[in-house]
């Protein structure tokens, strides 16, 4: 039995400019946020899950769900995600690590959630994720880190980037290492940014196993030739964005 105690904190909104409301859009009856708390749960590591929404009433219906599905939802800046992060630690304070994943993957593996989880425990570093650079599909980010490499973040970190973002200052001011797949398939979408990629989701949960692993998830849309529905975003583009305001400081 593991003597200390992991934190998943899920950042989700309703607000998004290409989906909105794409966290509480149905498949088969249930939300996508609740695939994916679903997923989640079932990691052998994670003690507690917080889905962390900000203060803007859009997200009402968000903490309603939560409320049904007795899952805790925690409130807090709508911009400045690091902080809601650091709030959101603050309230369960009694968690040394956290996880971070976002609601924007509902067929987050959990076989890749829990091995991000054990490689950063036997390693002893202060931020470990599977994205640095990314090898798994857009969907299936994990990052993990210690409770005060978030305190030192939300204290020091000052480019919107950094405060949207809530892990590139841990990025480069800390220890990591990196989580990386055995063959490369970073280019597929297993997210839900744009309503293409909502249409690739409900192909995968319709019509496969929804606790498939993320392998047999790519097996489907290579054989149905789904790719092409979605490939033409581009991977972290809202970080992009950021970036340019960073620019702006300067």
């Amino acid at each position: 039995m593991q003597n200390f105690k992991i934190l998943c904190i899920l950042q989700a909104r309703m607000w998004s400019t290409r989906l909105p409301g794409k966290i509480l859009k149905e498949i088969k009856g249930k939300t996508l946020i609740e695939y994916e708390i679903d997923r989640i749960k079932k990691s052998k590591y994670i003690d507690k899950i917080v889905v962390a929404t900000s203060i803007d009433k859009s997200n009402d219906a968000l903490e309603d769900l939560c409320g049904k599905i007795k899952i805790d939802c925690f409130r807090g800046e709508e911009n400045d995600v690091l902080k809601r992060y650091y709030d959101c630690s603050q309230k369960y304070n009694d968690f040394e690590y956290i996880v971070r994943v976002t609601g924007d993957c509902p067929l987050i593996d959990t076989d890749i959630l829990d091995n991000t989880i054990e490689k950063f425990l036997e390693a002893n570093v202060d931020y470990w994720s599977n994205s640095e650079p990314p090898t798994f599909p857009d969907g299936l980010d994990t990052e993990i880190f210690k409770k005060e490499a978030l305190e030192i973040a939300n204290t020091n970190a000052k480019l919107p980037s950094e405060r949207e973002h809530v892990t590139p200052y841990m990025k480069k001011n800390f220890s990591k290492i990196n989580y990386a797949a055995d063959i490369d398939y970073s280019w597929y979408r297993i997210t839900v940014d744009e309503p293409e990629d909502f249409e690739i989701i409900r192909n995968l949960i319709e019509n496969i196993w929804k606790d498939a692993w993320y392998l047999k998830y790519i097996d489907y849309i290579n054989e149905h030739w789904l790719e092409k529905i979605n490939n033409k975003f581009k991977r972290n583009e809202g970080f992009e964005k950021s970036l340019e305001q960073d620019k702006k400081i300067f």
